[in-house]
């Protein structure tokens, strides 16, 4: 079964801001030590600032993708909506018609 992750925030929840990034962080770390992976992530809206070098998981992120294949997809209108496209330091910049496509042919796809 394959399933995939959409990622639209920087952070989980929306009371706390610094709980929340924490959160993130820490669903990254836990990920990499899963027994199940994700065939991909996909991130939209701001979840995309989590592919920036400052994120604190992004060598998770760089583990998942290298040692595990997860395939990391960042959605190109959110990057040049923030101006960010030429400084994330993982992930593919991808299209909307290829981000649905991947929710299409996931089995499951968890909204995070």
């Amino acid at each position: 079964m394959s399933f995939s992750y959409l990622i639209t925030s920087d952070k989980i929840g929306n009371q706390d801001p610094e709980l929340g990034q924490h959160l993130m962080h820490s669903f990254f770390m836990k990920l990499l030590q899963a027994a199940e992976k994700p065939s991909h992530i996909l991130f939209m809206e701001k979840g995309v600032e989590l592919l920036l070098p400052e994120f604190s998981a992004v060598y998770a992120l760089n583990i998942l993708k290298k040692e595990s294949g997860v395939i990391l997809l960042a959605c190109a209108t959110c990057l040049d909506y923030y101006d960010i496209r030429d400084k994330i330091a993982i992930g593919e910049v991808s299209s909307m018609p290829e981000i649905m496509a991947v929710m299409h042919e996931s089995d499951k796809v968890i909204h995070i």
